[in-house]
């Protein structure tokens, strides 16, 4: 039983999950209105940043049916650790779809903006002390490798 609790600590809490994304979304749209100066290229990437956030909030709620699944199956006293990982499993494939699909709308929100409205909306993390870069999230697919 306490491998069980452990592992839906660790799932739940340190697992990444998109719903955290919905106050950079706003910040995002913020800093798109402020530095996209034509109207029909803002209108498209607030359009993507709104589909983002579309995204990110269904997934919370069924994130949160899938948490509730989970600890229907934890509140037994002896569950098998079979049962556990098939009560997480909808939790990780979710996830993952979702950010699949966040991943690809900022592709798209990426090819809306031009370099420079990129990097004001976008811009790169400050340099640490030692000169190295502070961890990011992926500009293009290949930073993923």
């Amino acid at each position: 039983m306490l491998i069980a609790a452990l592992t839906a600590f660790l799932l739940l809490h340190y697992g990444s999950h998109s719903a955290a994304l919905t106050n950079q979304l706003d910040q995002t749209a913020a800093l798109i209105k402020q530095h996209v100066k034509d109207e029909a290229r803002q209108k498209q990437a607030l359009a993507a940043v709104e589909q983002m956030k579309t995204i990110a909030k269904a997934s919370a709620k069924q994130r949160e049916k899938s948490v509730d699944t989970l600890n229907e199956v934890l509140a037994k006293r002896e569950v098998p650790a079979a049962d556990i990982r098939l009560a997480a499993q909808p939790l990780i494939t979710e996830d993952r779809a979702t950010a699949n699909k966040l991943l690809d709308l900022r592709f798209e929100l990426k090819s809306v903006l031009t370099a420079g409205e990129w990097a004001n909306v976008f811009p790169s993390p400050p340099k640490s002390p030692d000169g190295a870069k502070k961890a990011s999230m992926p500009r293009s697919r290949s930073d993923l490798t």
